[in-house]
């Protein structure tokens, strides 16, 4: 079995959920997702892997609405800034993860560049400042509600025509995708896992990594063991 998954930083690294499900499955796993990217670099990445190569389950977990970013023509321009898909994807090893005969993070595209939303405004690279700065002066929650709600549909249609088995998670609760109502409609629930949340999971029960940033390896297993069942009975 070949498996997709897409997300951002708790979707990544060699506790964390994905490679449970790999485990249970006993699959070949291509992972991109990293640290700091929002909903466009999901989806947008998802269907150009899915456009060259053939996969037999896809997994996207979205991360919240207030992230954006997009493709630069020369991401040398941020060579200052970790929050790039370059910088990102360089360090998304670590010893023991099978990397041979290819690298999944060969497959990453390395020239989007991260906003964060509430990251970019701290960091210290102007040019990755200069480049968002002025879409976070112009739009609010609503706006970046409604642009992660149509990213959602379209991946969802693309999956659906492709019939490519696929689930939708998030990191957290989305508690404004109901505003509105119209699009909300459009997602297809049965294939939306919303039983557990692997950031709730770790607040719940202060399951944190050293860091304190992420999940630890003790709620990405619980979340591993909410999930899989839904998948099984998806395959």
């Amino acid at each position: 079995m070949n498996i997709l998954v897409n997300g951002a930083s708790v979707s990544r690294g060699p506790d964390s959920w994905p490679y449970l499900v790999q485990t249970h499955f006993d699959a070949d796993i291509v992972n991109l997702s990293q640290a700091g990217a929002g909903n466009t670099y999901i989806h947008e990445t998802t269907i150009a892997e899915l456009a060259q190569r053939e996969y037999d389950l896809v997994i996207v977990q979205w991360t919240t609405f207030q992230r954006f970013d997009y493709k630069v023509k020369d991401i040398r321009l941020f060579n200052n800034t970790i929050y790039t898909s370059k910088y990102q994807s360089e360090h998304n090893d670590w010893p023991g993860k099978k990397i041979s005969p290819v690298n999944d993070q060969n497959f990453v595209e390395k020239d989007w560049a991260f906003g964060c939303g509430y990251v970019v405004n701290n960091d210290k690279d102007q040019n990755l400042r200069s480049a968002f700065k002025e879409f976070y002066n112009y739009t609010g929650s609503a706006e970046q509600v409604y642009h992660t709600l149509m990213k959602i549909i379209s991946l969802q249609s693309y999956l659906k025509v492709n019939n490519i088995p696929y689930l939708f998670c998030f990191g957290r609760p989305f508690k404004l995708l109901d505003r509105f109502e119209h699009l909300n409609k459009q997602l297809d629930y049965s294939y939306i896992f919303t039983d557990q949340y692997v950031i709730d999971i770790a607040k719940n029960n202060n399951f944190w990594d050293k860091e304190g940033l992420h999940p630890s390896a003790e709620a990405y297993k619980i979340f591993a063991d909410a999930i899989i069942p839904k998948l099984e009975s998806i395959l």
